[in-house]
């Protein structure tokens, strides 16, 4: 076989794949308007909304179920389902709990075209506290099932939380890390606050004090300042030294300009 006919091969291959593929990306359940706040601290009450549409796309889940979990705690789940050409809403039922399973999707028994999936509960503890990385929660994975047990992942929404200590700490290790960018572009010594931000980020991944944390921050802050200061001070220094070399050269010339000056009108004087 000649090398024009597997090239033509390799072509129709990668069409097909491509096709295949856009063809998958079309027939799944799509998240088609969401209210999912980025963040929100431990403890606090949190709501999230999910709508879903294109709920028979895919010709092999005609009829199915949405599961729902969540980290969330004291869990209520609100799910409604809508026919959006006339704006009627099919059904509405609510779930307590972490996880739910809601099976009223069948393109023949109603004409629900839309699912809207309200979850509601209590941000839950941080268990590992990671820097640069923010700690996130899962807001709610939701995932179509059919009989038999097959299942599509339709979407996992997540969300930072945090405690107001932790915050804190954090803001502060963002503001030491600032400033010693800062102090590195203008030719500073950072290795005594990179060394302190290195302590305060190690501390703050252990959870165990983020007041230490916040500390440490705040001492490499302190520390890149100041070594962003000695180099500032330290260039003046320089110009100066610079300037006052190029004045002493000045004086220098115009000094002997005047001498060679003077010395040639004595010249002229003795000719005279």
């Amino acid at each position: 076989m000649s090398s024009s006919r597997y090239s033509r091969w390799a072509i129709l291959a990668a069409v097909a794949l491509l096709a295949f593929a856009a063809a998958g990306t079309a027939v799944a359940v799509q998240v088609t308007d969401e209210d999912v706040p980025n963040e929100e601290q431990v403890g606090e009450d949190y709501s999230a909304t999910m709508t879903l549409g294109e709920l028979y796309q895919n010709p092999d889940y005609t009829s199915w179920t949405l599961r729902g979990e969540t980290e969330l705690e004291d869990v209520t789940w609100t799910v409604t389902t809508t026919d959006t050409d006339t704006g009627n809403q099919i059904d509405r039922q609510s779930f307590d709990g972490q996880t739910f399973n809601y099976s009223n999707i069948d393109a023949e028994a109603n004409d629900a075209n839309q699912v809207t999936v309200e979850v509601t509960g209590t941000v839950p503890g941080v268990e590992n506290f990671t820097y640069p990385d923010e700690e996130k929660f899962v807001v709610g994975n939701l995932t179509q099932v059919r009989e038999g047990g097959t299942s599509n992942e339709i979407a996992t929404k997540r969300a930072h939380h945090f405690t107001e200590e932790s915050q804190a700490a954090r803001q502060a290790i963002g503001e030491a890390e600032q400033a010693i960018e800062d102090a590195d572009s203008a030719g500073g010594d950072t290795s005594t606050a990179e060394s302190s931000l290195e302590s305060a980020i190690s501390v703050y991944e252990s959870g165990s004090s983020f007041g230490e944390a916040q500390n440490l921050a705040d001492r490499a802050q302190d520390e890149a300042n100041t070594a962003k200061s000695n180099a500032e001070s330290t260039e003046q220094r320089n110009q100066l030294l610079l300037y006052a070399g190029v004045g002493v050269v000045l004086v220098a010339l115009i000094g002997g300009g005047f001498y060679w000056y003077r010395q040639q009108q004595d010249d002229y004087s003795r000719l005279g």
